[in-house]
């Protein structure tokens, strides 16, 4: 005869109800909906790994989008495919939101599932970004699917959004030494600009260190935008070092460039910003030259004297010739008469 016991039926409800639960979480959060047909009638993702995708007949495509990406966020995706038979070949492709295609990637699948992924990082361009995916078949018939979308932070100097590609949009940092990244061929993010405060007599120098395939390039400007250096390295992985004398003191600005064709794949580098030198005592000028008070706050004119005509001393000499004139006439016209007489 099987006793009851109510402390033992207790812990198998509880883990059961508590199992139920999870399972039906889980499911929740990994059911693949059906996608539109369109970007029109694209259905709404949030980041995470969905599964359960059905079947896709011949050319047969589904379209999907999310929302709220921020600048510096690197987009993956990644879709996994099973043929319904020998082979097939699947697509995917992530397109930005005015639906242009930026990412396109397709494969060859077997009835062993296969995977094809896709990066993207975007510029500070926009406060958020919007994309949109399509997924199917381009050639034959796919039994099953999932999707897989990811959002990895790859915010630049410890802040929590991407540096500016513009000068205008410039990263305000100090000197020290910061983690950044850029896009390289995958992504919109091809510079990064910083602004950071110099003081004259110092020597600004910002140094690079790329990943080993990638060739950089380190600028200087003013803020009058004037490129004041620019260094290119001369081989991928080469680290950068661009070094500058101040001569008055303002915000410069430092951009770190690669292009497209720079790398292929995400670039991960260091920056090191460093000032060093004796700080010089600022004196403001005039258009003369001459500074407009002096070390003891004297007022311009107090004992420094300008180049230049000094026309009040011209005139006085001329009436002073002339005055002489004159009298020299008089003279001499009053020593006629007496010779006469």
């Amino acid at each position: 005869m099987i006793k009851f016991n109510a402390k033992n039926l207790t812990i198998a409800v509880f883990f059961g109800i508590l199992l139920i639960g999870v399972i039906g979480i889980v499911n929740a959060q990994e059911a693949l909906p059906k996608g539109g047909d369109g970007f029109e009638t694209a259905v709404k993702l949030e980041p995470g790994s969905y599964q359960g995708g059905g079947s896709f007949e011949n050319k047969e495509t589904e379209y999907f989008y999310f929302e709220n990406v921020k600048p510096g966020q690197e987009i993956n995706i990644k879709g996994t495919f099973t043929a319904a038979s020998k082979e097939a070949i699947a697509i995917l492709v992530l397109y930005n939101e005015d639906r242009i295609a930026v990412v396109e990637d397709d494969a060859v699948v077997g009835k062993i599932p296969e995977s094809i992924s896709s990066s993207w990082l975007p510029n500070a361009d926009k406060a958020s970004y919007k994309y949109y995916i399509k997924t199917g078949s381009d050639l034959w018939t796919i039994a099953s699917h999932s999707l897989d979308i990811s959002l990895i932070d790859r915010y630049d100097a410890g802040n929590q959004t991407d540096a500016g590609d513009t000068i205008e949009k410039a990263m305000s940092i100090e000197s020290g030494e910061y983690k950044s990244y850029l896009s390289g061929k995958e992504g919109t993010d091809h510079k990064d600009f910083y602004k950071v405060s110099v003081k004259k007599g110092q020597i600004v120098a910002a140094k690079v260190t790329p990943p080993s395939e990638a060739t950089m390039r380190v600028a200087v400007y003013d803020k009058d935008r004037r490129v004041l250096k620019d260094e290119y390295a001369p081989n991928p992985g080469a680290i950068v070092t661009n070094s500058v004398p101040i001569t008055k003191s303002e915000d410069v600005f430092i951009g770190v460039i690669c292009d497209k064709y720079c790398s292929k794949e995400l670039i991960a580098y260091t920056l090191n910003i460093t000032t060093e030198g004796v700080i010089a005592d600022e004196e403001e000028y005039d258009e003369d030259g001459l500074p407009y008070y002096g070390v003891d706050g004297a007022v311009p004119g107090d004992g420094v004297e300008k180049e230049g005509l000094n026309w009040a001393l011209i005139l006085g000499i001329i009436a002073l010739i002339v005055i002489l004139g004159i009298v020299a006439y008089f003279l001499l016209k009053k020593k006629k008469k007496r010779q006469e007489n």
